[in-house]
């Protein structure tokens, strides 16, 4: 007997056609792949430079996780009433209405798929730490202000785009064989990152201290502390991301809790336990002038704190390590973001051939196909560092939405034992406090990269009418 296709050997199915082939463990390791990027090798940097203290440090990774976990059982809750695909999407249409879930999908259209250009790049950049890479073929530069737009064309362009492509085909033949993949690069990721902290934590000299005590020992101030949490937050980022395959993840009310929770909770540990043995084998001051803004030419932290270790020549292995992680969390997007656009267009609220599913491999292939496009013309453009900036706001103000609609919607509603009732307001209203805090440092600090994302998504709003309209002429007879 020959064997059946992936999804005709499949026997459950959501409403939406799409098959349910996410099991438990793969639903885990799209919160953890989401999550580990490769933030925590290179943030620490700007982090100790608003803080300047080993204890501020642990307390900013440490404070930013619990708020994460926060937001994490507020999703948990939401994807447990509404197990749905497209996520923050389908939490939003029903907790709120369709206007804020129709902004949430056009933000990630808009402002968030930059994210998937810049995981592609950055994949292209460690690869070229291992393989020299010649020069760009071809190159255009834009004036613009001051600052020319660059656009080049060459190897790292290619095969960023070729990255992109080979991801969108293997989640186009099978969720299944998507999920297989993501545990696998996911647990090379966590091996990769544990074996970085037991080699740094056994074989690296403990710092010198004196290093530490001659530095500024002014105390950190609300700003300063907000401004590296907010840092810490865009490490954070991507524990969203299974709320998106609602729909294709087994036994779902159960499945996506445990996911969320487990897999922020693993990040967590990671995290701070990386820190710690960075702060062990590193003196302050080369965490402090290690890559970031204020040290463009400087190695990372984790290059630093490895070398320190090790030696020299572990140093090759880091640029595969950091290669995997992107190329994990970059899979991660292309595998849940594409379910956004689904649902709308299941909705009318995006082109109806976005909701279409293939009836051999059950997969949302034009809207994969699109995610995938679009994601690939920007990878060509080449400038990312104001994009992720943009999605990074837009992702908080939509955590807060979605607390919003989890406080709104069940205000109503009385839980048979008033403490759990308690317990479950308190939580999303703790991620709300987070979460508006975070906005308003963000507005208060004033950036072009704020006011290009509001912009972005007020534009939306004579799209959603458009649409709208478009689908009640539609229903008429």
């Amino acid at each position: 007997m020959n064997p059946q296709p992936e999804a005709t050997r499949q026997t459950q199915t959501s409403e939406t056609g799409l098959v349910r082939g996410l099991t438990r463990w793969q639903a885990l390791a799209i919160v953890v792949g989401g999550v580990l990027g490769t933030g925590v090798y290179i943030r620490p940097a700007s982090i100790a430079q608003f803080v300047r203290a080993p204890a501020s440090i642990i307390a900013v990774w440490t404070l930013t996780g619990l708020l994460s976990l926060a937001g994490a059982l507020t999703y948990a809750e939401l994807a447990s009433r509404i197990p749905r695909s497209g996520g923050e999407y389908a939490f939003l249409r029903v907790t709120l209405g369709e206007l804020p879930a129709f902004l949430f999908g056009w933000m990630r259209l808009t402002v968030g798929i930059g994210t998937v250009a810049a995981l592609s790049v950055a994949v292209t950049v460690f690869l070229s730490d291992l393989i020299p890479l010649s020069a760009a073929w071809w190159s255009l530069t834009i004036p613009w202000r001051g600052q020319p737009l660059a656009i080049d064309f060459g190897p790292r362009q290619l095969i960023a785009v070729l990255v992109i492509a080979g991801l969108a085909i293997l989640n186009i033949r099978g969720v299944g064989k998507a999920g297989r993949f993501q545990t696998w690069v996911t647990s090379v990721k966590v091996l990769g990152l544990l074996s970085l902290i037991g080699a740094v934590a056994l074989f690296g000299q403990p710092a010198s201290m004196s290093t530490v005590q001659d530095l500024d020992p002014h105390s950190t101030g609300p700003s300063a502390f907000s401004a590296a949490v907010l840092a810490a937050v865009a490490a954070y980022n991507g524990w969203a991301n299974v709320a998106m395959v609602g729909g294709e993840v087994q036994a779902p009310t159960r499945t996506l809790p445990w996911a969320l929770v487990m897999g922020i909770l693993t990040v967590i540990g990671l995290y701070v336990a990386l820190n710690v043995a960075y702060l062990h084998v590193l003196p302050m001051q080369e965490i402090l002038t290690a890559n970031s803004t204020a040290y463009p030419a400087a190695p990372s932290v984790a290059s630093r704190a490895a070398v320190a270790a090790l030696g020299p020549r572990v140093g090759m292995l880091l640029p595969l390590l950091f290669m995997v992680s992107a190329l994990g969390t970059l899979h991660c997007n292309m595998l849940s973001v594409p379910r956004v656009f689904f649902a709308m267009a299941r909705d009318g609220l995006f082109p109806r051939s976005l909701g279409s599913v293939s009836a051999v491999t059950h997969t949302p292939v034009v809207a994969i196909a699109s995610f995938a496009s679009v994601g690939a013309a920007l990878a060509l453009i080449g400038n990312y560092d104001r994009l992720t900036n943009m999605a990074a706001f837009g992702y908080l103000l939509f955590y807060a939405l979605n607390a919003i609609g989890l406080l709104w919607w069940g205000r109503g509603k009385r839980a048979p034992d008033p403490h759990v009732q308690a317990v479950h307001r308190a939580i999303p209203a703790l991620f709300l406090v987070g979460t508006l805090w975070l906005l308003v440092t963000v507005i208060v600090r004033g950036s072009v990269e704020v006011v290009a994302a509001l912009a972005l998504m007020a534009a939306g709003l004579p799209v959603f009418v458009l649409l709208r309209s478009r689908r009640a002429a539609e229903a008429r007879p």
